[in-house]
């Protein structure tokens, strides 16, 4: 491609599990919806594949089911003239080796099937992909996030109820320094169920309190109203979307050194617990506490939806220019594509 300035027709394609953008809990979808929308705001033209009942300003496409099969027919089917590059974030596309540049987001830490790779932090990219493929950290729209410089007494926990996510060891720092834990998010799968049954809600109470699962504004008043945020995951976090939305929100986050949470949180070192105990000497201090004016600002700087769609437009025009994507004539696409009579 010559011109930055030209103008790319793109193809989203979401998973089908949470519809775009998601109604509460969903990072992914998320993402998607950001970087569809500030794609068209800039000219670009967007197809969107989704979940039913998503809503964007692209010309949506909406699954008919789960089954993969399905989806990868449904998408061939649709897929219009014209197409410069696919941005496939659900893997049915970029595993079948479509005729059109392709890359595969992986937002999990997994290397993605398909020929191009792209990761959500140079941690995972390096880590999982053996520094191959490339990189582009997650964005949000800043001014969707509530800020506010006076906060509440309350610690807040936002994220699945999983034990990679630490929730028991929010519960631990809330206890131990005798602050309220308001703790928001699903439990959507058995193992999830099983250990909100076994593990957390046993230990609830009038200063530990679930809320469920949390969206729109009222996500918006916890986050920006909260004492600080706790992200004490120890699995190794692709990205850790609630760290920027907190900080978005003018709330400091305490977070656990795995994954890429140095990365993303590179601009405050003074904010990284090596052990439980270090967090709730943190809780405790408070003295290294960002202003909240600092912490949103950081957030503008580096993780804004136009600073991921600069990295996104910056990746596709190399990919093109480069002739980074090799095309093949038999891959499964073009197989499903004559079984189909297309």
């Amino acid at each position: 491609m010559g011109n930055k300035r030209e103008k790319l027709k793109i193809v989203q394609i979401s998973k089908n599990s949470l519809p775009v953008p998601p109604v509460d809990y969903g990072g992914t979808e998320r993402d998607i919806y950001y970087l569809t929308e500030e794609l068209i705001r800039r000219g670009h033209e967007v197809i969107l594949f989704a979940k039913k009942g998503s809503k964007s300003s692209a010309k949506t496409f909406e699954f008919p089911s789960d089954d993969k099969q399905e989806q990868l027919d449904f998408i061939i089917r649709h897929m219009p003239p014209g197409v410069d590059i696919i941005h496939d974030h659900n893997g049915v596309a970029s595993e079948a080796n479509p005729p059109i540049p392709t890359i595969r987001n992986s937002h999990w830490k997994k290397t993605p099937k398909g020929k191009i790779a792209v990761y959500v932090s140079k941690t995972i990219l390096n880590s999982v992909g053996k520094g191959k493929g490339f990189y582009v950290h997650n964005g949000i729209r800043v001014k969707d996030y509530s800020y506010s410089e006076k906060k509440d007494d309350y610690l807040l926990f936002i994220g699945r109820m999983s034990p990679d996510k630490g929730v028991h060891h929010a519960i631990e720092v809330a206890k131990k320094t005798g602050r309220r834990l308001l703790i928001a998010g699903p439990y959507r799968n058995k193992e999830e169920t099983r250990y909100f049954q076994k593990e957390i809600k046993p230990l609830l109470s009038d200063r530990i309190v679930y809320v469920g699962s949390v969206g729109g504004q009222v996500k918006q008043d916890l986050l920006s109203k909260a004492y600080c945020v706790l992200f004490p995951s120890v699995w190794n976090e692709p990205f850790g979307l609630v760290q920027i939305e907190a900080l978005a929100c003018g709330t400091p986050v305490l977070t656990f050194t795995y994954g890429s949470a140095p990365e993303v949180m590179k601009g405050f070192p003074q904010l990284m617990c090596s052990s439980t105990k270090e967090m709730i000497d943190k809780v405790k201090s408070g003295a290294d506490f960002p202003p909240p004016k600092v912490c949103r600002d950081y957030v503008k700087k580096h993780f804004t939806d136009k600073t991921m769609t600069d990295g996104f437009l910056k990746l596709y025009r190399k990919i093109l220019s480069d002739k980074l994507y090799q095309v093949e004539t038999d891959s499964e696409w073009m197989k499903r594509k004559r079984k189909l009579g297309i």
